[in-house]
């Protein structure tokens, strides 16, 4: 298994944590912008998959961790 898909693999549903706090075009809890939250009920999982790259890129440049995501 390659490391890109033990990543796919472990991914919650969604990367939403439930801490929802909006400043200017992206939420700060999970670091989507509102056009990616807006369509992301209607992404396939190729489309999903960038935006968690871009989200895996932003925690491992800046050394702080994803908070986990909050049960339903």
């Amino acid at each position: 298994m390659t490391q890109h898909e033990s990543r796919s693999a472990r991914r919650p549903e969604s990367p939403c944590i439930k801490v929802c706090r909006v400043e200017g075009d992206f939420c700060l809890g999970c670091h989507r912008s509102l056009d990616e939250i807006g369509r992301w009920s209607r992404m396939d999982a190729a489309q999903r998959e960038v935006v968690w790259q871009r989200l895996d890129a932003l925690t491992e440049g800046s050394g702080e961790q994803k908070p986990k995501p909050q049960p339903d």
